[in-house]
């Protein structure tokens, strides 16, 4: 129904209960709970710096798109869900920019509240915001963790500083990952699974 619940009647002819919808999965399981948010992140690629970008920010996808920064930002064609709202198991996701290795500059990005505070301590990164919401692979940390049934995995590449300056590449796609280790870049996740968090699906 328009008014945020939903309706129950025993059939053939019995009685009907109207159950007020919660935040979370209360009556019946999570198919009535509130729908959950999502919102694509886009990946741009700046052939000058031969660096990554990602961003779920539509404003900021519409500036780029519009030829922002020079247009020296392309799409890459790639794109992959986040959610756009904390929900019960996601984490929020710190954004990080670094102009230390003019000309070039990059964006990190961590849903890892250990790491988060780390980079902040580096006078070499700026904290910019929460970004997005990710959720944290099942079992990480044991070189094995993988992700829940409705979510998908997505991975995290370095490029261990070649040309001069650090780039991060955010993928869902395997043949990527395999692409750009080939070309030496590593990735950062689980040391089996390579997951590095878990996305919508």
């Amino acid at each position: 129904q328009l008014d945020d619940s939903v309706s129950i009647v025993t059939l053939p002819s019995g009685p009907t209960e109207t159950l007020e919808l919660a935040d979370g999965p209360v009556s019946f399981g999570a198919f009535i709970a509130p729908a959950v948010s999502t919102t694509p992140a886009v990946e741009y690629f700046h052939a000058g710096f031969g660096h990554y970008f990602v961003t779920a920010d539509p404003a900021e996808i519409a500036g780029l798109d519009a030829g922002a920064y020079g247009g020296a930002w392309a799409r890459t064609g790639l794109s992959f869900e986040v959610w756009d709202v904390p929900n019960p198991s996601s984490s929020p996701v710190c954004r990080f920019f670094s102009a230390a290795f003019a000309p070039k500059s990059t964006h990190f990005y961590t849903p890892f509240a250990s790491e988060c505070e780390i980079v902040k301590a580096d006078s070499h990164w700026q904290y910019e915001s929460i970004a997005f919401e990710l959720q944290i692979p099942v079992g990480y940390g044991t070189g094995s963790g993988q992700c829940p049934p409705g979510t998908a995995a997505l991975y995290r590449l370095y490029n261990n500083f070649m040309g001069g300056a650090p780039n991060h590449r955010y993928t869902e796609s395997l043949t990527v990952v395999n692409t750009m280790i080939a070309a030496g870049w590593s990735f950062e996740g689980e040391a089996s699974t390579k997951v590095f968090a878990c996305i919508p699906r």
